[in-house]
């Protein structure tokens, strides 16, 4: 008898506590439903908008009218591994219905399954479209992409990484400085001998590019030829090794009164041709980085990068600099010995600019670079401000690796 008791006991609190859990679950589903619109948008904000679309459109009316609402833009992110046979039909529908209600577009395919602008067309429909990236589009739809990119009244962003060379980049630089909205822009290029003789631009062609990120081979001539058509240009990327012209020096100076960030990737060039590009910009520069394999270790004079800054860059107020040299002996780099004492002026020392060195068994790295204080370095917290300190801040890394690859670092 007892035992039947304990069984209809056990019975009876399995079910309470089943009843218990179904009415929380009920709660919770209740104080989901009765979020707020703002709160959707913010979690969509994270999701790709095909997605949200296959999620939320048929479980009920509410979720339907939220995704009707004009309120809601879609990011769309298509990629090749992604996107397949099946998947593409009711992904084209989608984008059909809702070309009006797309914010941004990541679009990465393969070039074995490049067929997306094939059946997709980009114009005035995309009236919300601010942000476009496209990575390894062939060459041959980049031009047709380009010319119809002019209809969409507020593309803010773009960015293009084609996956095979072009003959000629004029067209493309052309058909980029004419959007009328454009802001900012990232260019990656395959080039080997492209023709590009981009002439210097008028006072009726200018854009509205403000950061602008050149990620392919050019010269100095070609770089100046480019910026002259971006006058309110702020932030300039020069992310691919820059060649110096021979006629560097009778190029005229041109004015970015609007640049504050300059990087620069320069192989193969000497400091006095690297002098002249900076003398030519004027500008008003705040942050310059810059890396290089110049060969010409008078990239680590002190006194000539000091008097370099004071005379041509006096607002500068962040200074990275990256020499490198390889450890080879087929290659005969000279080796710097100006010493770190260099880097202890009262120059340097007002504007916390440490020197450094790396050294591996591949290579020598110098650096220059704003002083940031290390978990080893007991400072109490405090700003280093003390000729003494910021001259006890010089570092040296060498760096060893032995014939079992066990890497040993040795910092002093």
């Amino acid at each position: 008898m007892d035992q039947i008791k304990r069984k209809l006991s056990v019975n009876q609190s399995s079910k309470e506590e089943m009843k218990k859990l179904r009415n929380e679950f009920d709660r919770s589903i209740t104080c989901i439903e009765n979020l707020s619109m703002e709160f959707f948008y913010e979690i969509f904000d994270y999701l790709d908008g095909y997605a949200i679309h296959k999620a939320f459109s048929k479980l009920n009316h509410r979720f339907q009218q939220l995704l009707n609402s004009p309120s809601l833009l879609f990011k769309i992110q298509i990629h090749h591994l992604t996107y397949k046979k099946g998947y593409r039909n009711n992904y084209k529908q989608f984008l059909r219905i809702n070309m009006h209600k797309i914010f941004s577009m990541r679009v990465c395919l393969s070039i074995q399954n490049d067929t997306f602008f094939l059946w997709f067309t980009i114009n005035s429909s995309l009236s919300c479209l601010e942000s476009l990236r496209i990575y390894d589009i062939e060459s041959i739809r980049l031009i047709s992409l380009l010319i119809n990119l002019a209809s969409l009244p507020r593309l803010f962003s773009l960015s293009i990484k084609t996956s095979n060379t072009y003959e000629n980049l004029n067209d493309i630089y052309r058909l980029i400085f004419i959007l009328p909205t454009l802001k900012w822009c990232r260019f990656i290029f395959h080039r080997k001998n492209s023709s590009f003789s981009l002439p210097l631009a008028t006072n009726k062609q200018q854009s509205a590019i403000e950061y602008l990120s050149i990620h392919h081979r050019c010269t100095l001539n070609e770089v100046y030829s480019i910026i002259s058509y971006t006058p309110k240009l702020r932030h300039l990327y020069l992310c691919h090794k820059l060649e110096i012209d021979s006629n560097i020096r009778t190029i005229l100076p041109i004015t970015l009164s609007n640049l504050t960030n300059l990087s620069i990737h320069i192989h193969h060039v000497k400091f006095d041709e690297f002098e002249i590009f900076i003398r030519k910009i004027c500008s008003k520069l705040k942050i310059l980085r810059v890396n290089t394999r110049s060969q010409d270790i008078a990239f680590l004079n002190a006194y000539r990068l000091e008097k370099l800054i004071l005379q041509s860059l006096p607002q500068l107020e962040e200074f990275y600099l990256r020499y490198y040299e390889r450890a080879d002996s087929v290659y005969k780099y000279p080796i710097y010995n100006g010493g770190s004492n260099q880097f202890i002026s009262p120059f340097w020392i007002e504007r916390q600019w440490i020197f450094e060195a790396e050294i591996n068994s591949e290579s020598f790295i110098y650096l220059v670079h704003p002083y940031r204080k290390r978990c080893y370095e007991n400072t109490q917290d405090k700003i280093c401000n003390s000729s003494l300190d910021l001259s006890k801040s010089t570092r040296l890394t060498l760096r060893y690796t032995d014939s079992d690859d066990i890497e040993e670092l040795m910092t002093v």
